[in-house]
């Protein structure tokens, strides 16, 4: 399998290539900017190119899968968990079905789904990208981490269709494992699944869908 992970330099993603490549698993990783690159090959990524969409489809033609961190922008040289870039998700999205790429695991986030009323919903809603990702031709699945933090993993979670408590919180190394984790594994196949830190080892946590 050959993977290409947008927006690999983030926190989030640099995980994503360290844990691809353990499980031998080809890795394209795509970048904000250039100085990102030998990072990101050290860490095991196969090979790192900076986002360009006129390139992007030659990669993805080539490729199994995509993983795509939205909390980071690939046409920004940012890597802080922002506003979802509607439009770079598009574009990525219609670029991947251009190629023929059939598996999409996006990671979004967990307040995809607040009520438009809802004070703390972000002015472009969060789930638009899951909608566009939802009515395309993929096998997807898309990850809601709680949030986020710098702690060791412990590959250990709680995954559910839905978080209540909002304050849940997963190292960004445990995010990374349950990204990698899904590219295969049939239970979470078109699902959206909300994970945090719990008792639970990733792999059975998943396999409970």
């Amino acid at each position: 399998m050959k993977v290409v992970v947008i927006g690999a330099n983030g926190d989030v993603g640099e995980h994503v290539v360290r844990k691809l490549a353990e499980k031998n698993i080809e890795s394209l990783a795509v970048v904000a900017n250039e100085n990102q690159i030998e990072d990101l090959k050290k860490l095991g990524a196969a090979n790192a190119v900076v986002y360009d969409e006129q390139n992007l489809l030659s990669h993805l033609q080539s490729s199994d899968a995509v993983i795509y961190l939205t909390g980071v922008n690939p046409k920004k040289h940012t890597s802080k968990t922002v506003m979802v870039d509607h439009q770079s998700v598009s574009d990525t999205i219609q670029l991947a079905h251009k190629s023929g790429v059939k598996r999409f695991v996006m990671m979004s986030a967990v307040k995809a789904e607040e009520s438009e009323n809802d004070q703390s919903r972000t002015i472009a809603a969060k789930d638009l990208p899951e909608d566009m990702l939802k009515g395309a031709n993929f096998i997807y699945t898309v990850v809601r981490p709680g949030q986020l933090t710098d702690k060791p993993g412990t590959k250990m979670v709680h995954a559910t269709s839905k978080i209540h408590d909002r304050s849940a919180e997963i190292p960004r190394e445990d995010a990374a494992e349950v990204l990698v984790e899904s590219l295969e594994n049939e239970a979470v196949f078109n699902k959206t699944i909300e994970v945090s830190s719990g008792d639970t080892p990733i792999h059975d946590a998943l396999n409970l869908f």
